[in-house]
């Protein structure tokens, strides 16, 4: 057994600092000790408001770590190689996600899997000095790449695949992100990447345009001051967006980005709707009337399209620009009082990393 300090929610809002033990990995397995994780605000809303599947649970799904223990025969890793775990864990062998039209056009979509398992959600994850995972799920990450670079794998791959999934039937030269937390902002990021002509960005939060301005976007929409639509119009010569991404998880947002798309527009929607939202009259006659496609978009790929490889290239090469994202570092013991003040929105943060 392998003793592990961790970030513990033990019930909805009690968090715990706390030792959980780990059995020993099999052939298949691996522990991962490890170095820092990244905070989803999917996880501080969960953690203190929603709650998870079972309790008690260690959350955490941004993970970068080391490799601890694994099986001497393995050839692809070893011990001390450093690497992300991709969170998604298929269980499923039959057609359940072998059957399905892709972003890659491949018939296999492991991220759709309805019999899966997701670490840091249904089983331990990232809070905690060590992470039991399957061997599959680890991506090794280059030694020379800088951890505060790395930790963003994941988010950067589920930006990737959002973007991968506006880009399946067609080019579009006009973009809005509505919500630029850190998932925006790295959708910001592949925007600039792929050399999008027109990205705007639309939040309340003011420190938020700062990291999208830093990636030299200018079109911003302060929708504590302004009149999103209106707004929207003037940037785009009243022609209306292209393509919009939903990652605010806003009603009100919801509805303003199908209004604000142009004639056959495509909508991206990543956000959780963790309350209910209602569609309105205009919204749904506009998606009726100018065939306005909405798509979902779930997690992120390690096969058959490597996603996580893909992000870790572009990040060692430089080619995919994160700036000033990490606002606060913190330790797994910080946990107990951390998620209540961050529920709060007692202080102003972007991105949040725990380690041990």
């Amino acid at each position: 057994m392998i003793k592990s300090k961790a970030a513990v929610l033990k019930s909805l809002g009690n968090w715990h600092y706390d030792e959980i033990t780990l059995e020993e990995p099999n052939k298949d397995q691996a522990i991962v000790k490890i170095i820092k994780s990244g905070i989803c605000s999917t996880d501080v809303v969960r953690s203190m408001e929603f709650g998870f599947y079972s309790y008690p649970i260690v959350p955490g799904h941004e993970m970068l770590g080391r490799i601890y223990k694994i099986s001497s025969t393995n050839k692809n890793f070893k011990e001390g190689d450093k690497v992300c775990i991709y969170p998604l864990i298929t269980k499923c062998s039959g057609d359940c996600c072998n059957s399905c039209n892709t972003v890659y056009g491949i018939a296999k979509a492991p991220n759709l899997c309805s019999d899966y398992d997701f670490l840091g959600s249904r089983s331990h994850g990232g809070y905690s000095e060590y992470v039991s995972t399957p061997i599959k799920n680890l991506v090794k990450v280059p030694d020379r790449l800088d951890d505060n670079l790395a930790v963003f794998t994941e988010p950067a791959s589920v930006a990737l695949h959002a973007f991968r999934l506006a880009l399946q039937d067609r080019k579009f030269d006009t973009v809005a992100i509505f919500g630029l937390g850190p998932i925006g902002i790295l959708l910001a990021s592949w925007c600039k990447f792929h050399k999008i002509r027109k990205v705007i960005g639309i939040d309340r939060n003011e420190n938020r345009f700062k990291n999208f301005s830093d990636l030299g976007f200018t079109d911003i929409v302060n929708t504590a001051k302004h009149d999103v639509i209106e707004k929207i119009k003037k940037f785009t010569n009243n022609d209306g967006i292209e393509v919009g991404f939903e990652c605010s998880g806003s009603e009100i947002l919801l509805n303003k980005s199908i209004i604000s798309l142009k004639k056959s527009g495509k909508l991206i929607v990543l956000s959780n709707q963790i309350k209910p939202a209602k569609l309105s009259v205009e919204s749904l006659n506009k998606i009726l009337r100018q065939e306005i496609i909405i798509k979902g978009s779930w997690s992120s790929v390690i096969e058959p399209q490597n996603e996580w490889e893909e992000s870790l290239s572009m990040l060692d090469e430089k080619k995919l620009e994160i700036k000033n994202l990490i606002s606060h570092n913190f330790k797994f013991s910080d946990a107990p009082h951390l998620f209540k003040s961050m529920h709060k929105k007692e202080f102003k943060f972007s991105k949040v990393l725990l380690s041990l």
